[in-house]
């Protein structure tokens, strides 16, 4: 047996009938709301309740209609809550050296001063584009390139490589002996 008593009459049943009608209307809708707001989407909803696409929009739409809003200072002090809480991360993100932390570090710091006040005057554009971090030390030097000197002593190699081979061939071209000639003259 329930708990509930029983109706006495037709009309009192009907009521209590619409009531449960009503609540479970209520829940369904927060549970797709509540769906929604997790990340899941629309036709997933649907699927998974087995009601149409178009239903699960339809409760959406009276959730949010439904819902009251905060009032401003509730919404400020939550919306404060939550900016401390991701400057915490992103300050914990650069203690660790990620130096990708530094642009939301600033969003959230800008956020913050907007809601305790401060800059309220001053609008600033944002830039237009990041400037990029320059490197803490100076580029190594290149390790294989030769010195000076040792060029020019390559440079003068050659060019006596160049006048021997010269000479040999002013020699052949005297006694005309073909033996003496190199195979191939390079350029």
């Amino acid at each position: 047996m329930s708990d509930e008593p029983k109706p006495a009459s037709e009309r009192a049943r009907r009521r209590a009938a619409g009531k449960l009608r009503r609540e479970a209307s209520i829940s369904r809708r927060e549970a797709y709301f509540d769906l929604l707001v997790s990340g899941y989407s629309v036709e997933q909803i649907a699927t998974h309740m087995k009601t149409s696409p178009s239903a699960v929009r339809r409760a959406v739409a009276q959730a949010l209609a439904n819902r009251r809003l905060d009032a401003p200072e509730d919404y400020a002090r939550l919306q404060v809550a939550r900016l401390t809480t991701a400057l915490r991360c992103a300050d914990a993100s650069l203690e660790e050296g990620d130096l990708k932390a530094i642009a939301p570090f600033l969003k959230v710091v800008r956020e913050l001063n907007l809601y305790h006040g401060v800059n309220v005057g001053l609008a600033r554009p944002a830039p237009a584009a990041r400037p990029l971090i320059a490197p803490v030390s100076p580029p190594l030097a290149l390790t294989h390139s030769p010195s000076p000197a040792l060029v020019e002593g390559f440079e003068e190699e050659k060019v006596a490589a160049r006048t021997a081979r010269n000479e040999m061939e002013f020699k052949a071209l005297k006694t005309n002996d073909s033996a003496k000639w190199p195979i191939s003259r390079p350029q």
